[in-house]
């Protein structure tokens, strides 16, 4: 066999032996067979192969509670966001390096191994708790993996097993695939971009990260917004609805969101039409967050553009501030 074949073997053995962009045999639309209908995480499952994060196996399974490794997950997360300056190898002797070397270049924690020793390391199942933490970082933080399980918690990324906290998050456990995927659209849901991670460790408080309160005097509830927002926004209420306005992005819309309050029906009516975030009720008054169905930002302008996507990006910290007077 001549060398360049021995390579693309080596390769493509790799990718099949790790579950990623192996050629599973199924049909268009058709389900994996260990994936059954009412499995809690088919459809997030079925988007990931459909954006090509990650494959099935040749005998038509997915192996949904299969242990994913740093660079499996890596993986999933880069392909997730295709960055135009991320360069995949897909020739090489190791497909997962470039993966490995991206996130090490954004100062993501990543256990960065030679050639000699990443297969032996790339054996070692990721637990939830390193996941979150890689999660925190690709968000820009620099959290230990508590204080990361703590973000993600708050901002609405991730779910406790048992409890909102570190322990109860399940910190130890192995990561599934199914899991994985899942974090993974959770965060390109509520990040419109990978993040460099700071270089220094952070200790994480939601109460320094959102500074700038907001009152609604009329229907008595209270929420913080990010500190970076203040200046950059406008604030319009009207009636039972607030818009909040980029300010830069005006002539384009600007609308970052919109507070709404009203019945339970019309949360639900509208929650089948755009993305809401459920923030709470009090009575029959029940108060949800909802997203703009269209572009509301310059195309051209990209400083403008990129500003716009940041403050949208912090949205996903209103939730664990909202409160009642």
């Amino acid at each position: 066999m001549k060398k360049g074949a021995k390579a693309a073997t080596a390769a493509l053995l790799a990718f099949s032996l790790s579950g990623v962009y192996a050629s599973a045999s199924y049909g268009e639309g058709s389900v994996f067979k260990d994936v059954p209908g009412d499995f809690w995480g088919r459809d997030v499952i079925e988007w990931a192969v459909s954006d090509k994060l990650v494959d099935g196996y040749p005998d038509g399974t997915f192996k949904p509670a299969q242990a994913v490794v740093q660079n499996e997950f890596l993986a999933m997360l880069i392909r997730a966001y295709r960055p135009a300056d991320f360069k995949p190898d897909p020739g090489g002797s190791d497909w997962a390096s470039p993966y490995v070397d991206y996130a090490s270049r954004l100062g993501w924690p990543v256990v960065q191994t030679s050639v000699i020793d990443r297969n032996a390391s790339a054996r070692k199942a990721l637990t939830r708790g390193r996941a979150a933490q890689l999660l925190a970082s690709a968000s820009g933080r620099h959290y230990s993996v508590d204080d990361s399980i703590r973000y993600l918690l708050d901002v609405g990324l991730a779910e406790g097993k048992e409890a909102r906290t570190p322990e109860g998050f399940g910190k130890d456990d192995t990561l599934s695939r199914a899991e994985a995927v899942t974090f993974v659209q959770r965060l390109k849901v509520n990040e419109s971009r990978l993040r460099p991670s700071p270089g220094s460790l952070e200790v994480y408080d939601l109460s320094k990260l959102n500074t700038v309160a907001y009152a609604n005097k009329t229907y008595g509830y209270s929420f913080k917004l990010p500190a970076e927002w203040e200046g950059k926004i406008d604030i319009e209420e009207d009636g039972t609805s607030v818009r909040f306005i980029h300010r830069a992005s005006k002539d384009a819309g600007g609308l970052l969101f919109t507070i709404n309050v009203g019945l339970k029906e019309d949360y639900e009516q509208t929650n089948e039409l755009i993305r809401t975030v459920y923030l709470g009720a009090k009575g029959d008054r029940h108060v949800y967050i909802c997203y703009p169905s269209d572009v509301q930002y310059s195309l051209e302008d990209t400083k403008t553009s990129a500003e716009y996507h940041d403050l949208s990006d912090g949205i996903k910290s209103l939730k664990p501030t909202f409160q009642w007077k």
